[in-house]
């Protein structure tokens, strides 16, 4: 007999409001190194948590298609209502496969100025603890590849 308090978990630790983070290269990062982005070159801040997001030739429409569609396979999910109109930034909450501790995953849509690639800024989080061990760079890295061979990468 198996006894699983998910359920009790999720409501012992919920995950709060999304982070609503300000991307630029003169972004206010957390103290904590509980966090990781990801931005093209020109907006990513000076710091060892961070990653060149991809860009695509793609539009807005199919690059959120691929990133909701491929978001479950790790552990994420839709947190914004895409139904109404295209939308500029996702939310989706992860859970930690054990104890289901929830980290928010905010990403924002860039447009290009020029040309057709389609790129975007990603900022993930754990609501608790100081240090992530790495989690949100796994997550984010592993997520980001799996896009990548749905969309083929440009740059």
């Amino acid at each position: 007999m198996t006894v699983r308090f998910t359920g009790l978990i999720d409501h012992m630790l919920p995950p709060g409001d999304p982070p609503n983070f300000a991307f630029g290269r003169d972004a206010d990062l957390p103290q904590d190194p509980n966090f990781f982005l990801a931005c093209p070159d020109d907006l990513r801040p000076d710091t060892d948590r961070s990653m060149q997001s991809p860009s695509f030739n793609a539009s807005v429409a199919a690059l959120t298609e691929v990133l909701v569609d491929t978001a479950p396979d790790h552990g994420m999910r839709l947190m914004t209502d895409i139904s109404v109109g295209e939308a500029g930034r996702l939310y989706f909450l992860a859970r930690s496969p054990v104890l289901h501790f929830p980290d928010w995953v905010e990403i924002e849509l860039i447009l290009p100025e020029t040309g057709n690639d389609v790129s975007f800024c990603l900022f993930a989080r754990s609501v608790y603890g100081i240090d992530d061990m790495g989690q949100n760079e796994k997550r984010t890295r592993a997520w980001l590849a799996d896009v990548n061979a749905r969309m083929g990468q440009v740059n």
